[in-house]
């Protein structure tokens, strides 16, 4: 009788922990399809500047740390961490056993190459310049990563949890070589299964995923749409389960069905024109008129449909709340820019400049560019405005200031991290920083910015640093971008990062 308790006991609490694994690590199921506006150059995190590349490398390579959908830094790989005591090393324990997609070990010696790839200058990563202060990445044992830096660096959590810093397989890269871009082989819980360069590409399970974040789903079918009206019709036919960038004319429709509606998540997207600081633009007073001519709120409500709001500061909200200062708005004053203007030397049609502008890249970029035109032209300056496709804008506004024709370039602006964001853009000479500019000012407030991990003092340089921004104008500032997604009521648990990364690790069909 004893024995037979003891055995219909086992049984019970086998089944319950084969039900509770099997809970815990159900079998993919369902084939999400997703309508992007923008169709990636690279899925290499070294190169990718844009959200629908970082929603690939999320899934398919895997970093030491992570962000949430909360921009909060979670680990991946990394088991624990530590600091020396001069701040100088930083330790990473990581998980052992851990493989590439294609069998490859992953271990502290995988993750250093990795990270030295991306340091390196013959690689000419456009992310070196953010990891500077990193001079090299170590492994004294397989389970045991070491970040040597320059200076100590109290951001060094959220530079490793972006994706950029994702861990590459260096020596599948020196074998497939320029295909890596389009195949990565990562540790995460799915693979690129095919691409179709400005059509599509797949994703689906990796059979070898070891991690804490397993595949939800049989495959990812994202499909490339340009044109906001061919990529809407997509989800109001069904045919796909999301589709990124609602224009706002399209909201109401996608509301009104039956199948879908639009989601709204919170956008860190600091939408700007950003000037090439050179002739006429190195002038503060010129570009305090450019600034001056635009009104913001009348664009917002009259062509993005609300879906922005006028900017108060450099980074968007999300960014790094605790260290974002924000000033008063800049006004719209026509008549106080032609009288800067002038006393600039500038009569009217004295001076003239081109824009670049993608088309499909940000909400009504095109419209946004002719409207800007308009504005401009209004102050009496002779601007023209170029809107190109995302291929080449994505090439113009990446080179380097003295190799640049236009004069200024719509951009947006979306990275988790007060250093992050201002270090890349702002600091002297650095790759991302594509306008020219150089403050002495602000380079010495970025390194003390770098290096300290008081708080307090955290949030006093880098509200200096802001305002130092603010009032110098590099950018002609318009607004912090609305995301609106449309997605489908099939879909449960889906989310999207602010800085519009999608995320699938809570992912349902039904």
């Amino acid at each position: 009788m004893r024995r037979s308790i003891l055995l219909n006991t086992l049984t019970a609490s086998l089944t319950v922990f084969l039900s509770t694994t099997a809970i815990l690590h159900a079998a993919p199921s369902g084939v999400l399809k997703i309508a992007v506006g923008a169709d990636p150059e690279t899925f290499d995190p070294h190169f990718n500047d844009l959200p629908t590349g970082n929603t690939v490398d999320l899934h398919v390579l895997e970093g030491l740390f992570r962000l949430d959908a909360e921009n909060n830094v979670i680990k991946e790989l990394a088991t624990d961490y530590s600091y020396s005591d001069d701040g100088k090393v930083f330790t990473v324990k990581i998980e052992k056993g851990r493989k590439f997609s294609n069998g490859d070990l992953l271990d502290a010696q995988a993750v250093a190459a990795s990270f030295n790839r991306l340091l390196d200058p013959k690689v000419a990563s456009i992310y070196r310049g953010l990891y500077s202060s990193i001079q090299r990445v170590t492994a004294p044992d397989e389970e045991t990563v070491q970040f040597h830096t320059a200076e100590p660096n109290g951001h060094i959590l959220l530079l490793l949890a972006s994706t950029t810093a994702t861990i590459v397989n260096v020596s599948a890269i020196e074998k497939m070589g320029s295909e890596y871009s389009r195949k990565p082989v990562g540790s995460g819980p799915y693979m690129v299964e095919s691409f179709v360069g400005g059509e599509r590409y797949r994703l689906v399970p990796n059979p070898n995923y070891q991690g804490r974040f397993p595949a939800k789903l049989e495959a990812i079918e994202f499909v490339v749409v340009p044109e906001d009206g061919s990529r809407m019709a997509l989800i109001e036919t069904g045919e796909v389960d999301i589709v990124e960038r609602v224009p706002p004319e399209s909201i109401a429709a996608i509301d009104a069905l039956d199948q879908a509606s639009v989601m709204k998540p919170p956008s860190m997207f600091s939408i700007n024109m950003e000037i090439v600081l050179r002739g006429a633009m190195e002038n503060p007073k010129v570009r305090e008129a450019l600034n001056l001519a635009v009104d913001r709120k009348g664009m917002v409500e009259g062509i993005l449909g609300g879906l922005g709001t006028p900017s108060v500061t450099m980074p968007g909200p999300g960014t790094q709340n605790e260290l974002r200062v924000t000033f008063d708005p800049i006004p719209y004053d026509p008549q106080r820019a032609k009288a800067l203007l002038k006393e600039a030397g500038y009569g009217p049609g004295d001076l003239s400049l081109t824009m670049v502008c993608p088309n499909g890249r940000y909400i009504k970029d095109a419209m946004v560019c002719q409207a800007l035109q308009g504005s401009f032209q209004a102050i009496g300056i002779n601007a023209t405005a170029k809107v190109v496709d995302r291929g080449t804008w994505s090439e113009i506004i990446g080179r380097k200031p003295d190799q640049r024709e236009d004069n200024m370039g719509m951009v947006g602006r979306a990275t988790a991290g007060m250093d992050f964001t201002l270090y890349r853009l702002f600091k002297t000479g650095v790759g991302a920083n594509t306008t020219g500019y150089s403050s002495p000012r602000v380079d010495k407030l970025l390194a003390e910015g770098r290096a300290t991990t008081d708080v307090k003092k955290q949030k006093e340089i880098y509200a200096e640093i802001q305002k130092q921004i603010w009032e110098d104008r590099p950018f002609v500032f318009l607004w912090y971008q609305t995301q609106a997604v449309g997605v489908s009521d099939r879909v449960k648990g889906f989310q999207v990062q602010p800085n519009e990364t999608m995320q699938f690790d809570k992912i349902s069909l039904q």
